[in-house]
């Protein structure tokens, strides 16, 4: 079992959780109701960012992509999320050296290409070193809506501390082993 206080990847917190459907006006409504906000859509494919505080849900509808396959197959959902550490690259290869499957993320032009690797059920687990106002991944990859606050305080939910994920029976080992 891992030391508690270890930090091997360098994990520094979340930096979104990734939704997908396959079509638009399923999750809208339930992040409006939470208090988020439509803030950037991405400049070239069909994603979008909704924001409350320092949170960040980011929807993804387009076609061909892992995340809309995920749809495909579980409906609207969550698929993935980031998780910001200090060195992208070296969290990355290091996961890959301890077994993880990378997934690759089709990119467009001039867009950041994120490592990714595959975490529970076929989520997709991202790796962010790039969260500093200014030169974020949003910064490049997406276009903030005009006359929209960039950080909205919604109905005061500031950050997300803890994620869960589901396991089928008898893979609770396997999946803790994983993630030492």
């Amino acid at each position: 079992m891992a030391d508690l206080f270890d930090n091997p990847m360098g994990l520094d917190g979340f930096e979104f959780v990734e939704y997908a459907a396959t079509e638009r006006g399923v999750l809208e409504p339930v992040f409006e109701v939470l208090g988020f906000t439509h803030v950037a859509s991405h400049r070239s494919k069909a994603v979008d960012l909704w924001r409350q505080g320092d949170i960040n849900f980011v929807i993804n509808y387009e076609p061909g992509s892992p995340a809309w396959y995920y749809a495909e197959e579980h409906g609207p959902s969550a698929c993935g999320m980031a998780f910001r550490v200090r060195n992208a690259a070296e969290a990355y290869q290091r996961a890959l050296d301890r077994g993880a499957q990378p997934i690759d993320i089709p990119v467009g032009p001039m867009e950041l290409k994120l490592p990714a690797i595959r975490g529970i059920g076929g989520a997709i687990l991202y790796l962010i070193d790039r969260y500093e106002e200014g030169s974020s991944i949003y910064d490049i990859d997406f276009e903030f809506l005009e006359g929209v606050e960039r950080k909205p305080a919604g109905l005061g939910f500031e950050l997300i501390d803890h994620l869960t994920h589901n396991v089928y029976r008898g893979r609770m080992d396997y999946w803790a082993n994983y993630y030492e």
